[in-house]
């Protein structure tokens, strides 16, 4: 009796310190995973900040300052932009581009002139690189507003979001120096004057081009 419980005993110690050494491997293995699960999260991160990095270098911002808005708009004739690239490198590639504001929704009155709000309409122009740019222009085109308060974290840009249809002349490879202006935005009286997108006379509009 004594021997076969000198057995067990050696048995169940020899159970126990296989259990020891399983649970030992087992932590080994959890902190494998662990470590794991944190360069894939570290990959992750990477991975996410590439993309916003290509997408930034794929996305064109253009900002037109207009000064003496009011004075400008009163003249005859539409008010246009320079030209740009939908390109950000140093040297000039892309779609060529111009945007020009509709003067027409400005009325006379007896006490002088009335706005009716503008109308942004964007131009495709011809470029030096059209030769090797895919056709029709499709790129995605958000305009802004700036809200020219100074807390930034009061500010409240108007934003749109125009989308060139397929279809359309305009955005077709110009033959001439530029195709018939399409219309891209509206922006009514009552939010022009509204917050401060409008100081000092002075308006900010900001144009990014983003692929398709």
């Amino acid at each position: 009796m004594s021997r076969h419980l000198d057995l067990a005993c050696v048995k169940l110690t020899n159970t126990a310190a296989k259990l020891t050494s399983t649970e030992a491997k087992l932590t080994i293995t959890k902190a494998k995973l662990t470590n794991t699960e944190a360069k894939l999260n570290e990959t992750s991160e990477k991975l996410e900040a590439t993309r916003k990095v290509v997408e930034k270098l794929g996305t064109r911002i253009f900002i037109w300052k207009i000064n003496d808005f009011k004075i400008q708009m009163g003249e005859d004739g539409n008010l246009h932009s320079v030209p740009f690239y939908t390109d950000r490198t140093e040297s000039n590639y892309g779609y060529k581009l111009k945007v020009l504001i509709d003067k027409g929704r400005y009325v006379r009155t007896y006490d002088g002139l009335m706005m009716r709000g503008i109308t942004l309409w964007i131009v495709l122009m011809k470029g030096e690189y059209d030769a090797i740019l895919p056709w029709p222009f499709k790129n995605k085109l958000k305009i802004t507003l700036i809200d020219q308060q100074e807390d930034l974290v009061e500010r409240e840009n108007f934003v749109t979001v125009f989308i060139p249809e397929n279809n359309q002349d305009a955005f077709a490879k110009p033959v001439n120096e530029w195709n018939t202006p399409c219309v891209c935005c509206r922006i009514p009286k009552k939010t022009l004057y509204s917050r401060r997108y409008l100081v000092d006379d002075t308006l900010f509009l900001q144009f990014e081009v983003s692929p398709p």
